[in-house]
């Protein structure tokens, strides 16, 4: 059950990709030219129509799927060692996430049913071992998104300019400088400078012409701080990566427990040593 959990979760990553498509192709950002002092003028992108609820509502049902695989995996874990279902302690169970070694212990008091090897080998997946940081363990982004989604708010999705390419058409004899600082990789919310530049003397708006090459991707605000290898990585990318990590701790529960998926492993060799 537990992968069929992990099934759920990429049929919902699909269910998230067709939202934000079909919102996409309402063409809910304008790029209009914003006039600062006749010398000095922005090209900025706006949101005319937020993104719908049904994009949130996949985000938080891809999410909770995924969280819920990992406590369906450790439950059958528990089963399987002990020979019994429920196993015993069976209301507690819960695969433990912790940003701290002394959480970790505050969690692993809900554990006392599991053997200390268990116990040990779940605390070497939590997010504080990672050697680059916690923010850099997709373990922890689960834990925190999942956190926000269930006792906060819904996640919701926001256009990031993914592509900038801006040309400017200007009357002749004057000449443009681009102000360099502007960083228009960044959330439309509700507006961003994708440009910023100043003519070398008054120019009317009107004879200023502009065509903003720019592709927008979907991104989720509280997930924007992950990066791999010290890159920025699509939220699509981080979906897929999220999926192939989860499914690498359920196998490797499996593994511990001498169990076969259905399908076989697909994140390790299982003739080699595994660590959860």
């Amino acid at each position: 059950m537990a992968f069929a959990r992990l099934d759920h979760a990429a049929a919902k990553q699909v269910d998230f990709a067709k939202a934000w498509e079909a919102y996409a192709d309402t063409h809910p950002w304008n790029v209009n030219l914003v006039d600062i002092d006749g010398q000095m003028f922005e090209l900025v992108v706006s949101v005319s129509l937020p993104a719908p609820p049904a994009l949130a509502l996949a985000f938080s049902d891809w999410l909770s799927s995924l969280r819920a695989a990992l406590d369906n995996g450790l439950y059958a874990w528990a089963a399987e060692i002990s020979g019994c279902d429920p196993p015993p302690d069976a209301d507690k169970l819960q695969f433990p996430i912790a940003r701290t070694p002394s959480e970790y212990r505050r969690q692993s008091k809900r554990l006392r049913s599991l053997p200390d090897d268990v116990v040990e080998r779940l605390e070497i997946a939590q997010p504080y071992q990672s050697p680059f940081g916690i923010e850099s363990n997709l373990l922890y982004w689960l834990h925190e998104l999942a956190r926000v989604d269930r006792h906060r708010t819904l996640h919701v999705g926001l256009g990031r300019v993914a592509e900038h390419h801006v040309r400017i058409g200007y009357p002749e004899g004057v000449l443009i400088a681009f102000d360099e600082s502007v960083d228009p990789y960044d959330f439309i919310d509700p507006q961003l400078a994708i440009a910023r530049f100043t003519m070398s003397s008054p120019v009317e708006a009107a004879l200023i012409r502009f065509n903003p090459g720019i592709g927008i991707d979907p991104e989720i605000r509280e997930w924007e701080k992950f990066r791999l290898d010290g890159e920025k990585t699509s939220l699509f990318d981080r979906m897929f990566y999220m999926q192939v990590f989860m499914r690498n701790h359920i196998e490797n529960m499996a593994h511990a427990a001498g169990v076969i998926p259905n399908g076989g492993f697909r994140t390790f060799d299982p003739d080699e040593p595994a660590d959860l």
